[in-house]
């Protein structure tokens, strides 16, 4: 919720990720894990991994999706509008669909980028 509503706080979410990192993803696998796995564990799980995304990386987006998705509500609001006959839902049912499609987009980068990555080795199995 508060990634969604309040801008420009990625860097305060830095602690939450330290305690994914170092204490919460650890006691799941049974060890520390590297910098790669941390990335591979932000997959969505049909994707190949945890779907335990990094809170320092996604709070911007997720603000800035809300943002696209709540446009036409947020404007009957600022326009004082007594009913919602203005809502149009389909808008936001198309907004929302360009978020997910992003965030897809997004995800396949990800991927790109972990194979890519020289020391995958036999991680690359995984993905």
């Amino acid at each position: 919720f508060v990634q969604r509503t309040i801008p420009g706080i990625s860097e305060l979410f830095g602690p939450l990720e330290n305690a994914l990192r170092h204490s919460f993803l650890p006691a799941i696998v049974g060890r520390q894990v590297s910098d790669l796995e941390r990335k591979m564990f932000t997959l969505l799980v049909r994707l190949g991994g945890l779907g335990i995304s990094n809170p320092v990386e996604g709070s911007d987006l997720e603000f800035q999706a809300s943002v696209k998705i709540t446009e036409n509500l947020r404007q009957l609001i600022i326009d004082q509008e007594p009913t919602l006959d203005g809502y149009q839902a389909e808008g936001v049912a198309e907004a929302t669909r360009d978020c997910l499609k992003d965030k897809e987009v997004r995800m396949m980068r990800k991927i790109s980028e972990i194979v890519s990555d020289s020391s995958v080795g036999s991680l690359k199995r995984s993905i």
